[in-house]
């Protein structure tokens, strides 16, 4: 992996707090109404993007790749350290060109997915080094792919394209997919308990959402809403009888952008929750540690600040997070959430893009939810 000019981090991050922050307050008084800030923005190279996003303990981590270097994409690892981001520099971490996703069960018990399009690997943080932990050898030299990684004490779940594997004990078991299923995001609340969704579409057959539970050791596919043109595209497990779920349906006019839904399981049955959210591809969702959740994703449209949805379990507040001060800017881009404990609000990571002239250059973003 490259060497870097890291002192970027600390400038940007500085910056962040002043003048990169969101719309200003109309009065005083709103000076101290909790709001999205942003706390890293613009300091990897071009064409830096977050995929995932992670916290335990007042400590947090982010992972993407931070743009191209002779032609690829370069991974990185960064981590919040209570004050400031930093750019993980340990030698165990192997170059991959996407750390595609990061998960903790505890400050000490930290994994992340990355891969190379031929290789891939899985890491573990135990609060002072990486170390890798070698992945199962998958039949014909197959990987998991773009694939999603949740951690809880003593287990840990890789769901990819084809495989869903997991870890307890120093030892991985692997089931494979069938044909045509496919996962998008997995959660757990313990070892015990678990979720998967996603979708399945095969020639021939009608096409449904996916929902799988982990229990009793294994996966079963367990009910899901009953649409077939729903595709669901995220997770979040808050309990063995409330789970919730993003999705999407093709637009009811025919257009070209679909329709979010937000979904939540009471233990029996899976209900329609979407209510107000509109104008965005729902794929970031995370708890907000009272039985509400946090939604975001792609807002549709070329420009406008990144969009964020609040649902305290009666209603709906959207919610515009910070933009970017430097320059014209669009296509804000919420790709993942974290809850902040009681350190914070939640954490929104993803990236945005800024116009100089007739270039666009693609950047990292970080926000948290607080009060000044």
């Amino acid at each position: 992996m490259r060497t870097r000019v890291r002192t970027a981090l600390a400038i940007a991050a500085a910056l962040a707090a002043g003048a990169a922050l969101g719309a200003p307050a109309s009065a005083a008084g709103r000076a101290h109404e909790p709001r999205w800030e942003i706390s890293l923005a613009g300091s990897l190279p071009d064409g830096a993007r977050l995929h995932s996003v992670t916290s335990a303990g007042g400590s947090a981590w982010a992972v993407g790749s931070d743009g191209l270097y002779e032609g690829m994409p370069d991974g990185v690892v960064l981590h919040w350290d209570g004050r400031r981001w930093r750019e993980a520099e340990d030698p165990a971490l192997p170059p991959v060109f996407y750390w595609n996703s990061v998960d903790s069960a505890s400050p000490r018990d930290v994994w992340a997915y990355g891969w190379n399009y031929d290789d891939e690997y899985v890491v573990r943080y135990d609060g002072r080094k990486w170390r890798r932990v070698p992945l199962p050898e998958l039949p014909g030299g197959a990987h998991h792919g773009s694939a999603e990684i949740a951690a809880e004490r003593g287990r840990v779940w890789v769901a990819g394209w084809e495989w869903l594997s997991t870890y307890a004990h120093g030892s991985w078991e692997t089931e494979r997919l069938p044909n045509g299923l496919d996962v998008t995001d997995v959660d757990a609340r313990s070892s015990r308990s678990a979720w998967a969704v996603g979708g399945f579409a095969h020639v021939g057959r009608e096409s449904r959402p996916v929902a799988l539970r982990w229990r009793n050791g294994r996966w079963t596919e367990t009910e899901a809403p009953a649409d077939p043109d729903l595709r669901l595209t995220g997770v979040h497990v808050e309990s063995d009888r409330s789970v919730w779920a993003t999705g999407r349906v093709p637009a009811a006019d025919g257009g070209g952008f679909a329709e979010p839904r937000v979904l939540h399981w009471n233990g029996r049955r899976w209900r329609d929750v979407t209510g107000p959210v509109s104008g965005l591809f729902a794929e970031a969702l995370t708890g907000d540690g009272r039985g509400g959740i946090w939604v975001s994703g792609d807002p549709y449209g070329s420009e406008g600040p990144p969009v964020l949805w609040h649902y305290d379990g009666r209603r709906w507040t959207r919610h515009e997070g910070a933009t970017v001060a430097a320059g014209e800017t669009q296509s804000y881009e919420v790709t993942a959430l974290a809850p902040g404990g009681r350190h914070g609000g939640p954490w929104a990571v993803g990236s945005y893009e800024r116009i100089e002239g007739t270039t666009a250059y693609q950047s990292e973003l970080i926000e948290r939810f607080g009060r000044r």
